[in-house]
């Protein structure tokens, strides 16, 4: 098993390797081979021509011949040398055979469209393992299987086009098609790609691809998992490098295998709860449906990078100006009023019955009397406000004259605007002159005020996060031969197991000693020489204080050994079967914040850190923040400050500041066992960790190992 540094080496290299190749892949095809059935339909030959008029087809299957002027050839091995692509539709048995043929007559990039592989069960994936070793052998880069073929279609950059252009890549090509549709109201894409199986190049690697590609402004993906996850953040690094945002519509947000788990961060640290995590560390936009994915994206790839977050939102009347200004301040989208001087200078124009500080509404009626020039100088006069960074123009409805002439005056100022401008068409009614002026003016369009004050919020948010974007170190130190030691069973680990565990990585415990008399209960005490509590020690049973096996502020030695009696009897009633070590003593620690901090594995991120809210209400206050590993202090300071109970740790109502540095040290260090012990750490809870003033101190700890994992 690889160790994560190494993993990390090797997905570097990985997507070094594959970036030479899909630059080659991408260049203009001088011919193209399809390899199954024959069509020579003249709707098939004009499909052909979305590749390029000047790229040469042929057939490749058994029957040979010709088919419509096509060549058909028996083989690979037959096909002339200008042939540089394969698009492979034949049965799943005979594909791995193809990809050899392929690799053997040196045609190094192939699609395969052919279904029937690891989506319909065992056989398909044993079947597909064999076309990624066919692959590998023979030095063939695959997208698919189970694909569409359009990765090489061409798209038309729809006239007066303003903006970059967004590379897209889709785990779904039924899902993909409604994005490039997007051309209808103006984005224009630099490719799109469907990644089908995944057998041999992922959405990780087009990701890297965009990313270093001068071309692409915007990335843009649908996605429902991942394969490589160290592939992934070494991608979107890439991304955050090039200040290429990514707009993702992630699949999958339901709590996959948390109620299984036997921990409380299991059940805090949910799939989706991981992935807004690491979408955090990256800067990644999620979304949450295909048309926002569409209509974010397009905003990104249309704004100059670096404008500012203030809006001037415009409209032709109250009704819509109120639920501009409603929408957006929902969103937390800025819109300041503007000057003095540029109110002053509107109602030059418009009439004093409107309001005009932001939002603007122009009553209607001056859309409809006024002559242009007038309507351009108010918005030349909102453009040249000061706190104005971008102009949202809001059309509820189509309403003819009025909202044709206003979407004219759109298009007359966009290209000269000073400031980028923002349309919402509110209408389901498209056939018009005013969206098709809207269309033709090159600004981003929405169809919801809704969805246009949320990728304006997200685009804000992205902006002020390029500042932070960082590389985050893999390197950890090893662990200690007792460390190891401990995790090399199955299950929940001892309280000896779990001290080696934490005191090896120097996180701070509750000072604890284990006894196993009452006598050894009340001499301990004795020597203590402080108030305790007193737990059970046990393996078998999770979380001792649901089971009433926990026992606080013990103040004397005859309590110490009352107690002692108590908790074994409790045990031995409910819990007749449980390994029994003893019962532990230890410190009783003042009152502070009670915080959980813990690690889990999530199926496709790994390792991750949760910190929240802890004690015995942790699950049922659900105030925690997850992150994938690796992470770093500010990812930490970060996570704490999210939380709703951040304010407590600042000391509210008078109470004295919790020492927020000393959690983040405990936090960081038992992130660096997660990322150094991998998936042997199955769960890790420490609940409660309570911050006082002058230190964060773990008090009680359950820890899970996996040696299977390891």
């Amino acid at each position: 098993m690889q160790t994560i540094p190494q993993a990390i080496l090797h997905a570097r290299e990985e997507l070094d390797r594959s970036l030479v190749d899909l630059q080659r892949m991408f260049r203009k095809k001088s011919g193209i081979a399809y390899v199954g059935r024959v069509d020579a339909s003249p709707q098939a030959h004009s499909w052909f021509r979305r590749f390029g008029d000047d790229v040469r087809f042929c057939y490749v299957n058994p029957r040979g011949g010709e088919a419509g002027g096509v060549p058909v050839f028996t083989s690979m091995a037959e096909v002339p040398d200008y042939i540089d692509l394969a698009v492979v539709k034949v049965a799943p048995a005979i594909v791995p055979q193809v990809i050899a043929d392929c690799g053997r007559r040196g045609v190094r990039d192939v699609i395969v469209f052919s279904s029937g592989f690891s989506e319909v069960g065992a056989e398909g994936a044993a079947l597909e393992a064999k076309v990624a070793e066919a692959a590998r052998e023979h030095g063939v880069r695959v997208i698919g299987p189970n694909t569409n073929d359009n990765t090489f279609e061409q798209f038309p950059v729809p006239e007066h086009h303003r903006g970059g252009l967004v590379g897209l890549v889709t785990q779904s090509g039924f899902n993909g098609r409604p994005i490039v549709e997007g051309i209808a109201m103006g984005a224009a894409f630099r490719r799109w790609v469907t990644v089908g199986n995944e057998v041999d190049l992922e959405v990780a690697d087009f990701i890297n691809y965009f990313a270093h590609d001068p071309q692409t402004s915007v990335i843009a993906a649908y996605v429902e998992g991942f394969k490589s996850i160290a592939k992934l953040r070494l991608a979107l690094e890439a991304a955050n490098a090039m200040m290429k945002p990514v707009v993702m519509l992630k699949m999958g947000s339901t709590e996959r295998g948390a109620r299984m788990a036997a921990s409380h961060t299991g059940h805090l640290a949910g799939a989706d709860a991981v992935i807004n995590g690491l979408f955090r560390q990256y800067g990644v936009i999620r979304v949450r449906d295909l048309d926002e994915l569409l209509e974010t994206a397009n905003l990104l790839a249309k704004l100059p990078a670096g404008t500012g977050p203030n809006c001037a939102l415009y409209s032709v009347s109250g009704g819509s100006t109120t639920l501009m200004a409603e929408l957006a301040d929902s969103y937390g989208v800025s819109f300041p009023d503007l000057s003095p001087a540029t109110i002053e200078k509107l109602y030059t124009y418009l009439p004093n019955y409107v309001t005009v500080s932001n939002p603007i509404d122009n009553g209607g009626g001056f859309v409809i009397a006024a002559p242009q020039q007038q309507r351009i100088e108010v918005l030349e006069a909102i453009a040249a406000d000061a706190n104005v960074d971008v102009i949202v123009v809001g059309l509820t409805a189509a309403l003819g004259l009025l909202s044709d002439s206003f979407a004219a005056d759109v298009l007359a100022f966009a290209p000269r605007s000073p400031k980028p401008l923002v349309a919402v068409w509110g209408s389901v009614l498209t056939d018009s002159p005013g969206y098709r002026d809207l269309v033709k003016s090159g600004v981003p369009i929405f169809r919801s005020f809704r969805k246009c004050f949320r990728a304006m919020r997200a685009r804000a948010d992205y902006e002020a996060a390029k500042a932070a974007f960082r590389s985050r170190s893999w390197d950890a130190a090893p662990l200690s031969a007792s460390q190891q030691g401990a995790l090399k069973q199955d299950g929940i680990l001892d309280s000896g197991q779990v001290a080696a565990l934490l005191d090896g990585s120097g996180i701070c415990r509750a000072g604890e000693r284990l006894v196993t008399s009452s006598a050894e209960a009340a001499e301990a005490f004795a020597a203590w020489g402080g108030r305790v509590v007193m737990k059970l020690a046990s393996p078998d049973i999770a979380h001792k204080s649901d089971a009433g096996l926990v026992l606080l502020d013990i103040g004397d030695a005859v309590t110490a050994a009352s107690a002692y009696e108590s908790l074994m009897a409790k045990a031995k009633i409910h819990f007749p079967a449980a390994r029994i070590e003893g019962v532990m003593m230890q410190e009783l620690i003042g009152a502070g914040v009670e915080m959980i901090v813990g690690l889990t594995q999530d199926p496709d991120l790994g390792p991750t850190i949760t910190v929240g809210a802890g004690g015995i209400y942790a699950e049922i206050l659900k105030d925690a923040a997850t992150r994938p590993l690796p992470v770093d202090k500010d990812d930490i300071r970060d996570m704490i400050a999210s939380l709703r109970l951040s304010p407590l740790l600042d000391g509210a109502r008078g109470a004295e500041p919790s020492d927020k540095e000393a959690l983040v040290d405990l936090v960081c260090k038992l992130a660096e066992l997660g990322l150094v012990a991998g998936s042997a750490i199955a769960e890790l809870d420490l609940n409660p960790v309570i911050v006082l003033p002058d230190r964060a101190v773990a008090v009680d700890a359950l820890v899970v190992a996996s040696r299977s994992s390891t």
